[in-house]
C-alpha cells in the first residue's frame, strides 16, 4: 500500500502532528487528489478526540477538500489529471435511495448511503477499505 504524508492524531489524547499513513491502491472508479486546501471544523476536533465513539486512529481531520486531480481510475469519465476538484463532507452516495434523491443528500437519515470523509474507511459495493471515497 502506498504511504502519504498527513497531519493527524495517533490517539485521542495526542496532539496533531505530521505522520505517514497508508492508503489503498487507486481503484477503477477512484479519483486521487493532491490536496491544496481543506477545512477543519469543530466536528473534526470532536472526532479526533474520540468524543463520538467508534474512532480508529490515526485520524487525519479535515474535509471539504480542494485540490488537483493527480490520478484517475480506469472507469472514471469526465475528470482528467490536472483538473481542479472538490470533495464535500460525505462520499460514496448510493444515488438511488430516497435520501440521496431528495433535495438534501448531504443529510441522509441513515449512514448506510454515505461515508464521512473524516473516517478511516470507504464503502464500495464489495468492501470497506482505508482510503478516499469513490468518484461518482
Amino acid at each position: 500500500m502506498p504511504q502519504t504524508s498527513a497531519f493527524g492524531a495517533s490517539a485521542a489524547d495526542k496532539p496533531l502532528a505530521s505522520l505517514a499513513i497508508e492508503r489503498r491502491e487507486l481503484g477503477p472508479s477512484d479519483v486521487a487528489i493532491e490536496i491544496l486546501y481543506c477545512g477543519v471544523c469543530h466536528s473534526d476536533l470532536h472526532f479526533v478526540r474520540g468524543e463520538w465513539g467508534n474512532q480508529t486512529w490515526p485520524i487525519v481531520p479535515g474535509h471539504e477538500i480542494v485540490g488537483r486531480v493527480s490520478a484517475v481510475g480506469a472507469e472514471v469519465e469526465g475528470v482528467a489529471v490536472g483538473d481542479l476538484a472538490g470533495v464535500g463532507c460525505m462520499v460514496d452516495s448510493c444515488r438511488t435511495c430516497s435520501a440521496c434523491r431528495s433535495s438534501a443528500p448531504a443529510s441522509p437519515p441513515t449512514r448506510r448511503c454515505a461515508t464521512g470523509t473524516s473516517g478511516p474507511t470507504r464503502r464500495s459495493a464489495s468492501s470497506a477499505s482505508a482510503g478516499s471515497g469513490t468518484w461518482r
